[in-house]
């Protein structure tokens, strides 16, 4: 069954309950379900997930991981408003800081973390071989004040590796898709 032309731009978004599964693991999802869940963002069309995945059958995968409550459409969840009601004087204008003081520092969940460096891990013993040993004890040390410069000489390592420069991209996407940063 290939890919329907209609579902090609539908972009999908993780449910509570498919956040929950990616932090717990607790449904017992097949690996390729697990993989899809991970890279849905509520950026990435249907398209985008077919190219990553190199996928043939991912409206189906997509209409189980909808079934089972993990994601569901974009737009559906933009159409359910809240019930809250804000008065017009309950608004005030906020101070606002100029532009070059503002400093985004995001804090990852260590769940998360933990899940992107065991991924890295794995693709690095599984791509790099006895190449893995140095990246490796970096991605076992790596923390949330140096995880950027970390997935940055992971990625470095893939692509100067043979046998991981073609699924490079995939992977730190991957990681990136885990832990929230673009």
């Amino acid at each position: 069954m290939g890919i329907s032309t209609t579902l090609l731009d539908h972009i999908y978004i993780k449910t509570p309950l498919g956040l929950k599964e990616i932090a717990e693991r607790s449904s017992g999802l097949l690996a390729k379900q697990r993989r899809l869940l991970i890279l849905i963002d509520g950026i990435k069309s249907s398209s985008d997930l077919a190219a990553l995945l190199a996928e043939f059958e991912l409206s189906a995968k997509l209409d189980e991981l909808v079934e089972l409550g993990f994601i569901q459409l974009k737009d559906t969840a933009l159409s359910v408003e809240p019930n809250v009601e804000i008065s017009n004087n309950a608004i005030k204008e906020l101070p606002t800081a100029p532009a070059t003081e503002i400093i985004i520092n995001p804090i990852i969940d260590p769940i998360f973390l933990e899940q992107a460096k065991n991924l890295m891990i794995e693709s690095a013993q599984h791509c790099l071989g006895i190449m893995a040993r140095s990246i490796i004890e970096e991605i076992q040390q790596c923390n949330q004040s140096n995880y950027k410069v970390v997935i940055a000489r992971w990625n470095m390592a893939l692509r100067q590796s043979n046998k991981a420069r073609t699924h490079a991209d995939q992977y730190v996407d991957a990681v990136k898709t885990l832990i929230g940063i673009d």
